[in-house]
């Protein structure tokens, strides 16, 4: 098969590397510490190497394509479209196509035969990557300059996405299969492999690839298309639309160099994206962006490592701990890390949420429409009925949790019955308790709604009553603890007078 010469050379043995950076919905670059942590890595890059060549994309939502530069009123109209088109593309990632594709064809025009490549992503910025990431491992690159058979290649490769989860595999699964390997060994290059892929908490809110629900359990959600793959998981994410998609579905793919570990917080305390609150030194979000650096810097056996500018990448590896350590427990100093470096949740009124968006949410959460899956007696299981309900996500017996989620519990910043037991649970129920939880939150931050604010709201107990329901359903008090039975470990106490649990904030 024919290739240019700048396909078939040997090997250096210091090869290039290509990253790709690829950010969350509704993200890109502010120029502040709300820059996620895709952001923030693409920054740490020494973009001045000769032998690294860098890519980064805003996330899905922040433009469109096609979008008109003129001013005045030939704008106007435009203008709202695009915005109509942009909270579209965000609710449902209907470009999601021309995202993935704009990666492919970087990847097109400058890799050469030896060339490590690395993908980072966040989010739908992360499926992003790791569907860019199984394409080209699954289908291929292209060779250069043949950027006519872009769109058939995504056409082969998306229709034999759509179909690899049936079980058992239909007489046109198994035409498309073929076809597809036809199409690599006809239009494709050889031998190219991804060389890292990171991620930060991977979801998969895309329209065209979301759950059938016809389906009745799944073998899995993809293979591992990277000879490095790590990830970082979000354990306090509660909303139906960012349900993972995790490497720990697929029991049957090839053996990777593969680590994907649970980090305490929301969606965007792992991946990033919020502001520091006032008398807050560092972001939850730090914590697993650090992770994320110390395994690209201490990846064994690699031959190529990435660059970075020196002083940027140790400003993350030395930052302080977020837990509160030095201060003495009961002190001003000591509480006010407490209360800021607690998780967030988007599913609470009254604290960096809107109060429009909090409903619109659990709408999606009260609705059947969109199906997830659950994990029931070791199988990931559809659903759509019962509604989600901002039940929690359902961790692996086999998830692996980061060191600093036991820190934050023995400092006080979380409680340990806010984390969901491993194995998911059985029979897959909703829980009610999270459901008045809100709705008690609604009502009192009803009546703080003219009261001035000096900051993000934060409940505090009720005086003389140690009694705490949690997000999760579980109840403590000082008589004594009653353990219904439930999928979600409602635990219930008569006389429950107040509900108190962690800090809201609602990411874009």
């Amino acid at each position: 098969m024919p290739h240019s010469a700048d396909e078939t050379n040997v090997p250096d043995d210091n090869p290039r590397r290509l990253v790709l950076c690829f950010d969350g919905t509704g993200n890109q670059f502010q120029g502040n510490e709300s820059d996620t942590n895709i952001m923030k890595i693409y920054q740490m890059l020494d973009r001045h190497s000769p032998s690294q060549f860098h890519y980064y994309q805003p996330g899905i939502g922040t433009y469109v394509k096609g979008q008109s530069s003129s001013s005045g009123l030939v704008r106007f109209w435009p203008k709202i479209k695009s915005k109509v088109i942009s909270v579209v593309d965000q609710a449902v990632g209907s470009s999601f196509s021309d995202h993935v594709l704009a990666g492919y064809r970087f990847l097109m025009r400058y890799y050469s035969e030896g060339d490590h490549i690395y993908i980072f992503g966040f989010s739908r910025g992360a499926y992003t990557a790791r569907f860019l990431a199984e394409m080209v491992h699954e289908l291929g690159l292209l060779s250069r300059g043949n950027e006519e058979m872009v769109h058939f290649a995504w056409e082969t490769f998306s229709n034999y996405e759509q179909s690899r989860g049936n079980n058992p595999q239909t007489e046109k699964d198994q035409e498309l299969n073929e076809f597809m390997k036809k199409f690599k060994a006809t239009f494709c290059r050889l031998g190219v492999g991804i060389h890292f892929l990171g991620l930060f908490d991977c979801v998969n809110s895309v329209g065209q690839f979301e759950i059938p629900f016809f389906r009745t359990s799944y073998r899995f959600i993809a293979t591992p298309a990277a000879k490095y793959i790590r990830h970082a998981v979000s354990i306090h994410e509660r909303r139906l639309k960012f349900k993972p998609a995790l490497y720990m579905m697929d029991k049957s793919g090839p053996s990777s160099d593969f680590k994907e570990v649970w980090f305490a917080g929301n969606h965007c305390d792992v991946g990033g994206g919020y502001n520091l609150q006032k008398g807050q030194k560092h972001l939850l979000s730090d914590t697993p962006l650090n992770w994320m650096i110390q395994e690209v810097l201490h990846l064994e056996g690699s031959e190529s490592k990435l660059e970075f500018q020196t002083t940027n990448v140790e400003d993350v590896l030395r930052a302080e701990s977020v837990f509160p350590g030095k201060e003495e427990p009961g002190t001003n100093a000591w509480e006010v890390r407490r209360r800021t470096n607690q998780p967030h949740d988007s599913l609470r009124f009254g604290h960096a949420s809107g109060f429009l968006m909090v409903i619109l949410w659990w709408i999606l959460e009260l609705l059947p429409i969109f199906t997830r899956l659950e994990l029931e007696k070791g199988e990931w299981v559809p659903r759509r009925f019962p509604p989600n309900l901002g039940a929690p996500r359902d961790i692996p017996v086999e998830a692996e949790i980061h060191s600093s989620v036991n820190e934050m519990v023995k400092a006080g910043i979380i409680d340990k019955e806010s984390i969901p037991k491993k194995g998911g649970d059985n029979p897959n129920l909703p829980n009610p308790a999270s459901v008045v939880s809100t709705l008690k939150r609604a009502r009192k931050n009803l009546t703080r709604q003219t009261a001035p604010s000096n900051g993000p709201a934060v409940d505090e107990p009720d005086n003389g009553d140690s009694r705490k329901m949690h997000e999760n359903g579980s109840v403590k008090g000082m008589n004594g603890v009653y353990k219904a039975n439930g999928v979600n470990g409602v635990r219930v106490l008569n006389g429950i007078d107040g509900v108190n649990g962690s800090n809201g904030a609602v990411e874009s």
